[in-house]
């Protein structure tokens, strides 16, 4: 499973104790009075902002496309309301005459892979082993 957010915020502020070399001597940013709380505001936000970006799986059209063949889950607008579908990749019969990829009448504005029976199993490991440690 992906890393929590509070896991990532504890490895952030040890991380930055680390980058200042004073890990071990202060236990809070707050500790670092040479820094605004705006500098420090500021830094977390960035750092917050990289981790979401590692945890959402879609991916823009405008990125990349998927492999020839692939099955995915798709974002489109359905008369103005988001919707996610179902689609096999083919760029033959996906992509119009401008590149754009269509999905029925829609245009896809973000994908993203179905995973396999394995990657969930990976992915859900931890929550597995608590189900069998509770002897459930």
């Amino acid at each position: 499973m992906k890393q929590t957010v509070e896991e990532a915020a504890r490895e952030a502020r040890m991380a930055s104790a680390e980058t200042l070399t004073t890990y071990g001597t202060h236990t809070s940013l707050d500790d670092f009075t040479y820094l605004s709380h705006d500098e420090i505001a500021e830094a977390a936000f960035i750092k917050g902002a990289e981790w979401q970006a590692k945890q959402a799986p879609w991916i823009s059209v405008k990125e990349r496309l998927p492999k020839e063949g692939q099955k995915v889950f798709v974002l489109v607008m359905c008369y103005g309301t988001p919707c996610i579908r179902e689609e096999k990749f083919c760029r033959n019969s996906n992509l119009d005459k401008k590149g754009m990829w269509i999905h029925g009448n829609s245009i896809v504005l973000a994908w993203f892979p179905i995973p396999s029976f394995d990657e969930i199993l990976e992915a859900n490991k931890d929550v597995l082993e608590r189900i069998k440690e509770k002897g459930d």
